[in-house]
Parts: structure tokens; sequence; C-alpha cells
């Protein structure tokens, strides 16, 4: 990156880049290893935050193939592995990959401040204007939001999720279309690939009063029920979708688990619908 605020330091640099540095300004020393698959999780997460305070926090990323004596004496067991110093000091420390959110949480700890680009507050705005159905303000607020923050790949998330609720499919199949490679790589954004998927196929079936008589006919055919369940998760009624799945539970145990977890999969854990069927589905597996 061609920030001036993460640089790359060697074990002759240390003491001026680190610690004479944190005098200043908060020094985060990120510990990685070409070879470490999560270090490279976690240090473009790292850059991302850190590039928009480049007057209060510097990223010094240190390879410890190339570093070992730095390593050995903070006692470095394993990677990544993140400190930081302020004050000459080393105040706080974490090791593996964690959520975004806890790293703004480290920063601002370790800063004793807010960061700039902590935008939390606006995330939970857009959550209750999705919870709330209300796809046309969040279209709106997120279209601002991101012509100003271009690399937020959580609000280009919400944004294709608003424009799904809106019923805009073309826009987002000419969003995802638009998106770099790297972002691309994103597991929400493979899951709403999964959910266009869906709604593409659910267009080109029996429309669900269809599927209804079919299944009256046929009430034990599992394979209409599952019709039916893609079809409401594919329209946004993802509660109807999971209530049918498991009411078709007890008699077609693993296959209705393995459909319930796929959806699951497609929104992501954290999703409200998610974390309350998951609930239903523990109690009726463990009943």
């Amino acid at each position: 990156m061609n920030n001036s605020n993460i640089i790359d330091v060697g074990e002759n640099e240390f003491e001026n880049s680190v610690l004479e540095e944190s005098a200043n300004k908060l020094v985060i020393v990120d510990f990685w290893a070409p070879w470490c698959g999560p270090c490279k999780q976690l240090t473009p997460i790292l850059e991302k935050i850190i590039s928009g305070t480049p007057d209060k926090i510097t990223l010094a990323k240190i390879n410890i193939d190339e570093n070992q004596q730095i390593a050995a004496q903070l006692r470095i067991q394993s990677i990544p592995a993140v400190f930081a110093f302020k004050d000459k000091q080393l105040v706080d420390a974490f090791q593996g990959v964690i959520p975004e959110t806890d790293i703004i949480k480290f920063l601002e700890k370790a800063l004793g401040e807010k960061l700039g680009n902590n935008f939390n507050d606006f995330y939970e705005e857009i959550e209750l204007l999705l919870s709330n159905k209300n796809y046309t303000l969040a279209i709106s607020k997120l279209e601002e939001f991101i012509s100003n923050n271009s690399n937020e790949v959580k609000a280009i998330c919400f944004y294709a999720e608003s424009l799904i609720g809106a019923g805009e499919i073309n826009k987002v199949k000419e969003l995802l279309d638009s998106l770099d490679d790297e972002i691309t790589k994103n597991e929400t954004i493979k899951n709403i690939h999964k959910r266009l998927k869906l709604i593409e196929n659910k267009n080109k079936g029996p429309s669900i009063h269809e599927l209804e008589k079919q299944l009256s006919k046929s009430p034990n055919d599992i394979e209409i029920v599952f019709k039916i369940a893609d079809t409401h998760f594919a329209n946004n009624n993802h509660g109807s979708a999971f209530e049918i799945l498991l009411k078709y539970f007890p008699k077609n145990r693993e296959k209705v688990k393995s459909k319930i977890l796929s959806f699951f999969d497609v929104l992501g854990m954290k999703h409200e619908s998610v974390v309350l069927y998951r609930k239903k589905l523990s109690s009726m597996m463990f009943s």
C-alpha cells in the first residue's frame, strides 16, 4: 500500500520506527509471515482501518521469518500477533484473526478515543431500516455513504441486501459485476451470489400457489417442500421458508437439516432469522 502510515519494519528500524515513534502516536505492530494463511486475512483489515487514521496511528508490519530476534524478545509463539505501543510502552496485544469490529475496539482502547472511520452507528441504523423492511430509505443512505467510502465492503453488502429486498435484482447484478476481484472474495458477497441464483431459479419455476396445490396432492413429497421453501426464501420471506422446513423436520431430519443449514450459510450466522431459527432447530434436534 502507498499509505505513509503503513510501513515495513525490520530489526534495525524497530527502535526508531516503533518505540520512538510511539511517543508521538499509537504504533500497531503486525507480526506476520508469508506462509501464514490467517495473516493474509488479518493484515488487509488492519491496513484498511489504519490507513484512514494517518495522523493518529502507524501500522508497522514485521516479517518474523526475517526478524526472529524481535519475535523472540516479545515471546511470540503464534501468528498473526498484533501489539500496540504507546508512549514507548507495550499497552495491549492480541493473537489470531478477530472480527473488524473487535479490531476497532482494540485500536480505540489503545488510542483512548474513537476512530474517525468507525461506522458502527451508521451500520446499526441501516440494520434497523432493513429489519423494518424500509429498503428505499436504506438504499438512499447507502448510496450516499458508498460514494464517499467505496471500499467499505460491509456497506456494499448492505446495499445489495437492500436492493434484493426492494426487488431490484438487475441492479444487484450490476453491482456485483462492478466489484473488483478482491471484494468478490468476501464471504458475504459470495452468499449474495447464491441468493441471486435462488431468485433466478424461483422466477423460472412454478408459483407458491401452484407448488402448494402439488403438495396437497403429495403431502409427503419433501422435494416439493424444498421448492416452496426456496421460493419463500428467494422472496425474502425467510420466516415462511424456515417454518415449512421445521414442519417437515421430524420425518425428514437429515435432509431438512441440510436444507436449513444451506439457508443459514447464505444469510450468514448474524442474520436475525438465522439467530432465531438456529435456536428452534437446536430445540427440535435435541428434544
